[in-house]
C-alpha cells in the first residue's frame, strides 16, 4: 500500500472562521464519538499511526474539520507521543488559515516538532480581503502572512503557501503566484488548490459563483510545465516541480474524490478523532481499521 500522507483530524469544537467553501459543511458523515479525553492518546489511537508509518508513509498532515491550533494542548501532545514511537514522523506539516496565533505557538509547534506551515490562503496580497474571504473574526486577526510566515523562517520551518483558487484571482498571471510566493513570503512549497464542492448546499452554490476560471487554471499548469523541472512523482500521482525555484504541486483532486487505477495507492491515510483510519473523507466505508 502506498500512503502519500497521514492526515490526522484534530478534535474541535465549532470552527473559530467561517469560510464560505467550507469542506467540512458540505458532507456530514457520522464518525461517532471522540475517544479522545484530557489530551491522553490511547493505545488504539497511537497504533493507527505506527501502521501507517510502518506501510512506508513518512508524511504526517496535522488538520482538522475546524482550525487544528484551536486544541492546541492536543498537538503538543500528538508530537509528543510521535517521538517516542518506534519510527517517529519527521516531515510534519501543520495545515491552517494561521487564524488566532501567535509567535509564541509557533515557535511552541517548532520545538515539538512541526517542520512545515502550510498556509491556506483565499488572497494572497491583501488580508483583509484574507481574512473577510474566509470569516475570520476580529480578535483572531492576529497575524497577517508575511508575520507569520517570518515567524515560521525564524523557527526553522518551511512555508507552504496553499493557494484556494477561487474567482478572487481573476486578475492574476500564473507567473505572479510564483512572484508573491518567493519574492514576498519567501514560500519553499506552493499549491495550487481547486475548490472543493460537493451537492447543492450554501458552501457548494458559493463555490459555483465564485468558480475559478477553467481557462485561467490551464494557463497556470501550462507555466508550470513549461517554466518548472520535475522533481518527483507523489505516490497518489500527482507530479511535483521545481518552478523558479519553488516546489510546486497541482491539486485538481483535494478530496481524492477521482477514480484511480491503482486502489492500492492512497492520497490520505485520516485518523478520525473516534481512533479508526480511513481513506476517504467523505466516506465513512472507506475505514481501514
Amino acid at each position: 500500500m502506498n500512503i502519500q500522507s497521514l492526515s490526522i483530524v484534530v478534535p474541535t469544537g465549532k470552527c473559530i472562521n467561517n469560510c464560505p467553501y467550507c469542506v467540512s459543511k458540505q458532507h456530514n458523515e457520522d464518525y461517532g464519538n471522540y475517544i479522545i479525553k484530557d489530551g491522553i492518546l490511547p493505545r488504539q489511537y497511537t497504533s493507527r499511526i505506527e501502521f501507517v508509518r510502518d506501510e512506508g508513509c513518512n508524511s504526517m498532515i496535522i488538520t482538522g474539520t475546524a482550525e487544528p491550533q484551536q486544541n492546541l494542548p492536543f498537538i503538543y501532545k500528538l508530537l509528543e507521543t510521535n517521538k517516542i514511537l518506534r519510527k517517529p514522523f519527521y516531515n510534519i506539516s501543520l495545515q491552517t488559515t494561521g487564524s488566532n496565533f501567535h509567535p509564541d505557538d509557533i515557535e511552541q509547534l517548532a520545538a515539538y516538532g512541526v517542520t512545515t506551515l502550510a498556509l491556506s490562503v483565499s488572497y494572497l496580497t491583501d488580508d483583509q480581503i484574507n481574512w473577510n474571504c474566509i470569516g475570520t473574526p476580529e480578535r483572531a486577526r492576529t497575524m497577517t502572512l508575511k508575520q507569520l510566515t517570518n515567524c515560521a523562517h525564524e523557527n526553522g520551518m518551511n512555508v507552504r503557501l496553499c493557494v484556494n483558487l477561487t474567482n478572487l484571482y481573476k486578475d492574476y498571471s500564473p507567473e505572479s503566484y510564483f512572484t508573491i510566493a518567493k519574492n514576498i513570503y519567501h514560500a519553499e512549497q506552493i499549491t495550487f488548490r481547486k475548490i472543493y464542492m460537493e451537492g447543492n448546499g450554501l458552501e457548494a452554490l458559493w463555490v459555483v459563483g465564485h468558480e475559478f476560471d477553467e481557462t485561467q487554471f490551464s494557463e497556470i499548469k501550462e507555466y508550470v510545465y513549461k517554466n518548472g523541472k520535475p522533481i518527483a512523482r507523489l505516490p497518489y500521482g500527482f507530479t511535483q516541480y521545481s518552478v523558479n525555484g519553488i516546489s510546486t504541486v497541482i491539486d485538481d483532486n483535494c478530496m481524492d474524490i477521482k477514480r484511480k487505477d491503482n486502489l492500492d495507492d492512497l492520497k490520505y491515510a485520516i485518523l478520525r478523532p473516534n481512533g479508526h483510519l480511513y481513506s476517504a473523507w467523505n466516506d465513512t466505508g472507506s475505514l481501514i481499521f
